[in-house]
């Protein structure tokens, strides 16, 4: 299974030799302000200042780990492994990645919050998470007739 994809505004995060996957969703993003009371502004500001709390920062990572793993299809070649992450992402259980993070620490975790959060609140993402291309448009010169 593939690393975190940068083009989806994904990032990847470590929890006791286990990989997840940060998914910026609209989905993620109202269950987050709706579990926490906190709009995500708000969130994305703690987070870069390394002030979510525990309980906090176990709600943002968990739905932004089963925002990757509801966008995840596997077919009969997919590896062991990767059932597993994907299996995983999709259970993530609130309490667990709790105590996942928490050896982990807020100076590791919170910057990686903070990107994918930032990349929602910016609007640098769509609504399934898919970082928006950023083109330049050239406006239209009148021609005279």
């Amino acid at each position: 299974m593939a690393d975190a994809n940068a083009l989806r505004g994904e990032v990847d995060l470590e929890l006791d030799g286990q990989r997840f996957v940060l998914r910026p969703s609209y989905t993620a993003i109202v269950a987050m302000e709706k579990k926490t009371g906190l709009p995500l502004l708000q969130l994305v500001q703690l987070a870069e200042q390394g002030a979510l709390t525990q309980e906090v920062q176990a709600i943002v990572v968990t739905e932004l780990v089963r925002a990757w793993g509801r966008e995840q299809l596997l077919d009969e070649y997919a590896s062991a492994s990767d059932r597993a992450m994907v299996t995983a992402a999709k259970a993530a259980n609130q309490d667990t990645i709790a105590e996942l993070l928490f050896p982990v620490g807020v100076l590791v975790v919170q910057p990686r919050v903070a990107i994918v959060l930032g990349l929602a609140a910016t609007g640098g993402c769509l609504p399934s998470g898919e970082v928006k291309a950023t083109g330049m448009t050239i406006p239209e010169i009148p021609v005279a007739d």
